[in-house]
C-alpha cells in the first residue's frame, strides 16, 4: 500500500479530495525496477496503471528477437503509462523499459476500476487524466506524421 502523501505530491493526483486518496492508496503499491528493466511486456495482460515516481521509463515497440526496439515516448516522475490496464482487452500496446534505475507507483487497474464505478466523481477525474494522456499522444503522432509527409523526399532510382 502506498502513502496518502506519495500520492499527493504528484499533479496527476491533485484533483482528487484526500479520502479518494486514501482509496487509491489502498490499491497502490511502490514497486522498484533497476536500469534496463522491463516493467511490462507489449502484448501482455495489462493489470495495472503506473505512475512514475523516480527515474525515467521508455515505452517502445520491441519485437521478437530485437534487443532495441522504437521508443515512442519518456515518462518522467509524476507522470502517469500504462493506461491499457483501464482499457478493454486490457492488453499493453508497448514494453516499458526502465532508462535507469526507476521506482513506480502501481495501482491495481480493477480495483481502480470497481472505487471509480463506486465514486463517479473519481472515475471522472481519473479518465480526464487518461484522456489528456490519448490526446498528447494524437497530437504527437499527427505532429510526427506531418513531418514525415511534409519533408522533401529524395528517390533515386539505379538503372537496370
Amino acid at each position: 500500500m502506498a502513502e496518502v502523501k506519495e500520492l499527493a505530491k504528484f499533479d496527476m493526483f491533485k484533483p482528487f479530495s484526500q479520502s479518494q486518496l486514501e482509496e487509491i492508496a489502498k490499491i497502490t503499491q511502490k514497486k522498484t525496477y533497476k536500469r534496463n528493466a522491463h516493467i511490462y511486456e507489449r502484448g501482455k495482460r495489462a493489470r495495472e496503471l503506473f505512475v512514475v515516481s523516480k527515474g525515467l521509463v521508455s515505452l517502445r515497440r520491441i519485437e521478437p528477437g530485437d534487443k532495441v526496439g522504437i521508443a515512442f515516448e519518456t515518462r518522467e516522475p509524476g507522470t502517469l503509462f500504462g493506461a491499457a490496464s483501464f482499457m478493454q482487452p486490457q492488453e499493453y500496446t508497448l514494453t516499458a523499459v526502465c532508462m535507469e534505475n526507476t521506482e513506480v507507483l502501481a495501482i491495481d487497474a480493477n480495483k481502480l476500476f470497481k472505487l471509480c464505478e463506486k465514486d463517479p466523481n473519481l472515475g471522472y477525474r481519473m479518465m480526464l487524466k487518461i484522456a489528456q494522456i490519448y490526446f498528447e499522444r494524437y497530437k504527437t503522432a499527427k505532429r510526427n506524421l506531418y513531418a514525415m509527409v511534409h519533408t522533401p523526399a529524395v528517390i533515386t532510382a539505379l538503372p537496370g
